[in-house]
């Protein structure tokens, strides 16, 4: 019985099975769970159960007909055709055998052969269809931010130039569902860390189930990449999900980026406000590279950053600046670096 539970406990904790209960794995994706319900018996009823805990309802086992009155119809059925006349005309002329039991033969194969289409009908693994889904879309533009308020008291902040599409009955859902490009901010209210998730992040790179936790992730270079402030996020790769491997947990201060084209998984320990202060119109740094910053100008402004010498590049800050507007930024970073930094059109110049 532990074992039981705790196979379904799993189940229910893998964003994989969840998404095959509601329908929303493609076919390659979907292969997988096919084939291990169709493994043993035990599978699925485990199946069944972890689905009746997801949906709210289960699907019964078919009830097979009344044998004897199928028996009674067939051979009515039989015994009314010309055929089956024929049959019997001409076993009465052989004095060792006896008709009806020939016609109750030749009904009985009909009735195996019906039982068995059915069974074969009744039994058969459900394919989820494709039904069309109404999507909606938030996006931001270079410089703004948006803030989205759910009324569990989970927060999400959109960064600049990023977007988010979701079903448009997502907040209905017992786990809330939602695709990810560019970078965002999550504070998910708790819920306790056992069952379903309450939040799961799609990218091209694979998911991040979230239950009571903040943290931030964002699409931009090679692959993913999550940083955990605070609660549990578990990270499944598309790598992992193709090869059937377990989800990886990571914990709060650390950060961990997985790629779909190259299939890696890298985890480290980090400063987590490095990489979530932006949300709040600050910009920490802890002996961060002034490159670390460039890059962060150049996605949320639009903006081409260019150093004159590189080496300028590799300077080293410790300690926050005001991330309100690209003309603030630029004259507090100029002075903490004491560098100096021109706008020529779209362009940033920085020299000594």
């Amino acid at each position: 019985m532990k074992e039981k539970r705790h196979i379904i406990g799993q189940l229910l904790d893998d964003p994989s099975f969840v998404r095959w209960v509601e329908g929303d794995l493609n076919r390659r994706q979907a292969k997988r769970w096919n084939r291990w319900v169709q493994k043993s018996e035990q599978n699925r009823k485990l199946a069944k159960e972890a689905q009746k805990r997801i949906t709210g309802f289960s699907f019964g086992d078919p009830v097979l007909p009344d044998v004897q009155s199928e028996w009674k119809n067939i051979y009515r059925e039989v015994a009314s055709k010309k055929e089956a006349r024929g049959i019997a005309q001409k076993m009465s002329n052989d004095q060792n055998r006896d008709p009806l039991s020939m016609v109750l033969k030749a009904a009985a194969v009909l009735l195996v052969g019906a039982f068995m289409g059915l069974a074969a009908y009744m039994y058969q693994e459900p394919v989820p269809e494709e039904e069309p889904v109404a999507l909606r879309t938030v996006q931001t533009e270079y410089g703004e931010k948006r803030t989205i308020n759910l009324s569990d008291g989970s927060t999400l902040i959109l960064a600049p130039k990023s977007k988010i599409t979701y079903r448009e009955n997502w907040l209905e859902k017992p786990v809330k569902r939602i695709n990810l490009e560019g970078e965002a901010y999550f504070s998910i209210a708790s819920q306790g860390t056992t069952g379903q998730p309450t939040f799961v992040v799609n990218t091209e790179d694979g998911s991040a189930s979230v239950w009571g936790t903040r943290f931030t992730m964002d699409t931009y270079g090679t692959g993913t990449r999550v940083v955990l402030e605070e609660g549990e996020v578990r990270i499944l790769s598309e790598e992992a999900e193709a090869t059937e491997k377990s989800a990886t947990t990571i914990q709060p201060g650390q950060m961990i980026r997985y790629s779909k084209s190259d299939n890696t998984v890298e985890l480290k320990e980090v400063n987590p406000r490095v990489y979530t202060s932006w949300s709040t119109n600050e910009l920490f740094f802890d002996n961060t590279p002034l490159s670390v910053l460039t890059n962060r100008i150049e996605r949320t402004y639009g903006v081409e950053v260019k150093a004159e010498d590189d080496e300028l590049l590799q300077k080293k800050l410790s300690g926050s600046v005001d991330f309100r507007s690209l003309e603030g930024l630029t004259s507090a970073v100029a002075e903490v670096f004491e560098i100096q930094i021109h706008r020529s059109g779209e362009t940033l110049i920085i020299k000594q």
